[in-house]
């Protein structure tokens, strides 16, 4: 049985006394010890080879002669076509080809492709002249699977921009494409 018991703040006598007896009674509850059940796991991961990538082909339009107003020509990644979208520049030649690129790695896993950007200008060799590069396309989805050799292939196209009255000339620039495990 437990009594409530009232401590005068001048009653320093009685105070130790119940300070004793609740220490005392705190000894005396049953104690038993918890027991712990030992139990383990595993961890593991997986570390794959980094993605290389190989270009095997640059983008080549071709040759053209311009024409008095802007012309659009489009190159076709799948099948390298090259189609005339508006303007009245003339294609004359040079074999147009997509860009190709091969990504290596763990066999089977899956990649995706993307360009680095949406539109880049190609230069005059020996000038400042410049056309305009965009929408640059994949010639199929972008994700993929390597194949059980760890490879895949990717072919780029895209849209190029003819001036009107372009100056003669060679004209180069680089575009970027990333290739990642997903």
């Amino acid at each position: 049985m437990i009594k409530k018991i009232i401590i005068n703040a001048a009653d320093k006598t009685h105070r130790s006394k119940v300070t004793l007896f609740m220490a005392c009674a705190a000894c005396s509850l049953p104690f038993s010890p918890a027991i712990a059940a030992p139990a383990s796991g595993e961890t593991r991961t997986t570390i794959n080879q980094s993605v290389v990538v190989t270009k095997n082909a640059d983008l080549f339009f071709g040759d053209f002669v311009p024409g008095g107003s802007n012309s659009v020509f489009r190159l076709n990644p799948r099948n390298g076509n090259l189609n005339q979208r508006s303007g009245d520049a003339i294609a004359i030649g040079g074999t147009p080809t997509a860009a190709s690129f091969t990504a290596s790695g763990t066999p089977l896993l899956r990649v995706r492709i993307s360009s680095g950007q949406n539109r880049i200008f190609i230069v005059r060799d020996g000038g400042t002249e410049r056309m305009r590069v965009n929408r640059f396309r994949f010639d199929g989805r972008r994700n993929r699977s390597l194949n059980a050799a760890g490879e895949v292939t990717y072919r780029v196209g895209g849209q190029l921009r003819v001036g009107p009255n372009q100056v003669p000339g060679t004209y180069r620039g680089t575009f970027a494409v990333n290739i990642d495990y997903f």
